[in-house]
């Protein structure tokens, strides 16, 4: 895995038991919206018409991947933020469906409203 990539060292590290936690909550940040994404285009293919899960596709999609940049920038100390890594294009990438067409505070507004049945705060 990652220890076995860096043959220059040629050291295998075994206790990278912190790392391997961190990358696998991301994984599954990630493979729980491809999931909502998967069904929210499911539904919407069987003419569900409502919005509820689209919005919970984008929003979980939208967090789960600024979140794995996030968490691998900060685990090497900002270096991957260098262009050489490419992690910052994806970073900037990622950051756009959190605020682009329809924001999560708007698609927050929509689970409270319509799913939720909370009052309009607004």
């Amino acid at each position: 895995m990652i220890g076995e990539e860096n043959k220059g060292c040629k050291l295998i590290m075994p206790g990278m038991n912190a790392v391997r936690i961190l990358i696998g909550a991301e994984a599954l940040g990630l493979e729980a919206a491809r999931l909502r994404v998967y069904q929210a285009a499911r539904l919407y293919g069987q003419g569900y018409a409502g919005g509820d899960y689209a919005n919970a596709a984008k929003y979980l999609a939208a967090e789960a991947a600024f979140k794995a940049c996030e968490r691998v920038v900060m685990t090497h100390g900002g270096m991957e933020y260098a262009k050489e890594y490419h992690v910052e294009r994806y970073l900037r990438g990622f950051f756009i469906p959190r605020i682009a067409l329809v924001s999560k505070k708007m698609i927050l507004n929509y689970i409270g409203e319509r799913v939720l049945g909370l009052p309009k705060s607004y």
